[in-house]
């Protein structure tokens, strides 16, 4: 008999010898009960088709819900981290713009509300006195333009109007337009020179107008010698109002006809300025910071006569114009 069933029989006999036996059996069965604590899996080991044990953690596994209550416990979604961190983000973000807001709002009302005598001393007039000062000298670079270093300022171009490309206008006795404005441009020229400038004259589509740097530019020319009515007489001036020193321009024009026309008696034409001299093709090819502008000092009928026999007048008269704007006279608007 093996000891096993030694050990069975033994147990079924435990009621039936003496005491002594009795409690022998008792001991071992306290003794096997000990061995096997509550809850332990060794009695439902297996070996799968490989060969390994199974531990009763694979699929069909009776006590995968062991301990459990028979009501499950609902599944808990827990947000990933990723999704977190831009919801924290978003906060943050928040937070920060709605602060910075609420500052430059309570700065900008604090400013309007708070009189200039709250301050200290005399800092309030003085802030706005800085303000008044920047905004003189913004002004004034504007109005002035800023150049580059060594900008030539004494610099002036006069350009022929229509030399070295046609003869420009021409009227019925053979009078061109372009030895009327020959003829004054070369009064213009001297006359400058004689007041200390550096002065060159320049073709109508003269290769050096590319970028062209110089305190000024003036084109010469005249107008139709067709008979178009009887007010169909004086000058016209436009300046390059696309450059950088728009201002600038504009008191070119103002001088120019200023003087131009208390010095020849010619009626300022300035209600028939056409798009031809506002969008002279010359504006787009000088360097924007040259102050430039275009004359025509003329109608080639009713004006011939003045246009012929004084050109050296006209000359003058363009020349005051110039030094009114390059010495920043005083000019009435007309």
């Amino acid at each position: 008999m093996s000891r096993q069933m030694q050990q069975i029989d033994d147990d079924e006999n435990a009621g039936k010898g003496a005491p002594w036996q009795r409690r022998a059996a008792q001991d071992r069965k306290k003794q096997s009960f000990e061995q096997k604590p509550e809850g332990s899996m060794d009695g439902f080991k297996s070996q799968n088709a490989s060969g390994a044990e199974n531990h009763g953690m694979g699929l069909g596994n009776p006590f995968e819900n062991w301990g459990l209550s028979s009501e499950r416990k609902p599944k808990v979604n827990r947000p990933e981290p990723k999704a977190t961190g831009r919801s924290v983000m978003s906060v943050v973000w928040r937070t920060l713009s709605t602060v910075i807001t609420a500052g430059v709002i309570a700065a900008s009302l604090f400013s309007l509300w708070m009189p200039a005598n709250f301050l200290p001393g005399n800092l309030g007039q003085e802030m706005v006195d800085a303000v008044a000062v920047d905004e003189i000298i913004a002004q004034t670079e504007i109005a002035e333009g800023v150049l580059p270093d060594n900008f030539p300022t004494n610099k002036i171009g006069i350009v022929v109007g229509h030399r070295g490309h046609d003869s420009g206008a021409v009227c019925s006795n053979g009078l061109t337009e372009l030895e009327i404005n020959s003829n004054v441009a070369t009064y213009v020229q001297q006359k400058l020179i004689k007041a200390g400038y550096e002065v060159e004259l320049l073709d109508e589509f003269d290769a050096r107008l590319k970028n062209y740097q110089a305190g000024l530019l003036l084109s010469i020319h005249a107008d139709s010698c067709d008979y178009i009515n009887d007010s169909a007489t004086g000058f016209k001036v436009a300046g390059a109002f696309s450059q950088k020193n728009d201002q600038s321009s504009s008191r070119l024009v103002q001088c120019i006809a200023d003087r131009y026309a208390k010095v020849t008696g010619l009626r300022y034409h300035y209600q028939s300025v056409t798009t031809d001299m506002t969008s002279y093709h010359v504006f787009d090819e000088i360097d924007p910071y040259t102050t430039a502008g275009i004359i025509e000092i003329g109608f080639m009928n009713l004006d011939q006569e003045i246009l012929t026999t004084k050109p050296e007048l006209l000359a003058q008269g363009i020349v005051d114009g110039i030094s009114c704007y390059m010495n920043n006279e005083e000019v009435q608007a007309p």
